[in-house]
């Protein structure tokens, strides 16, 4: 499931190069009305807890570990709450002060048992940011564009637009012959109140999920 937003990665990644020290500490906790990735709610349209902290070397090596939690609807119709915690790590480099490259590798666990990994390949040029997933378990390719554009009082608001690829396994379009391609797109909008301190919002649309919206809080540390 979801993790960070390419804006939350710049965030951190901005704050954790800030730091003059080889090694840099630095992470997030978000509480938010809803649960949102790739134009779909992980929560059913309901609250969710947010955790991360990452580790980074002035090499471009980092780690990380973060948790959420979600909720699902059960086989009896019920709902469900559980949590997840995500293992990650990677590398992300400025080729030059324009252009970035990263690769980086997630291991999804989950309360109610279960765990998936996901590759990423990361390809930033100024404020045009492009990645390429792929889901070893579900075996499916997530490709997506997120732009970034600075506004008044330092806001930033995000433009993204994502593709599933041989993604059957999610069971959208027909029953019996489900579609394997669809996409989402969303605005994502960052103010800082305080100097660690945002108001998010989202607004989200998926071809088959339609749409959602969310609205949080985000401490930067």
């Amino acid at each position: 499931m979801k993790k960070m937003t390419a804006l939350a990665l710049a965030l951190i990644s901005t704050q954790a190069l800030a730091n003059d020290a080889p090694v840099s500490f630095s992470g997030y906790t978000m509480g938010l009305s809803n649960y949102l990735w790739r134009g779909q709610t992980i929560s059913l349209d309901n609250p969710s807890l947010q955790s991360d902290l990452m580790v980074e070397h002035d090499s471009g090596f980092y780690a990380g570990v973060s948790y959420e939690t979600y909720r699902y609807e059960g086989e009896a119709g019920e709902e469900v709450k559980d949590y997840e915690i995500d293992y990650y790590g990677g590398y992300y480099q400025m080729l030059t002060d324009d252009l970035g490259i990263g690769l980086m590798a997630m291991k999804y666990t989950y309360g109610d048992g279960g765990d998936t990994v996901e590759y990423t390949l990361s390809v930033d040029y100024q404020s045009l940011g492009m990645t390429v997933n792929y889901d070893e378990d579900v075996k499916a390719w997530y490709t997506e564009l997120n732009y970034g554009m600075g506004l008044f009082h330092d806001s930033t608001l995000e433009l993204h637009a994502g593709m599933f690829f041989d993604a059957d396994y999610y069971g959208y379009g027909d029953e019996n012959n489900p579609d394997d391609s669809f996409y989402d797109v969303a605005l994502r909008y960052d103010y800082p109140v305080l100097e660690n301190l945002s108001l998010l919002l989202e607004a989200s649309y998926q071809e088959y999920d339609k749409d959602h919206y969310m609205i949080g809080v985000a401490y930067w540390f």
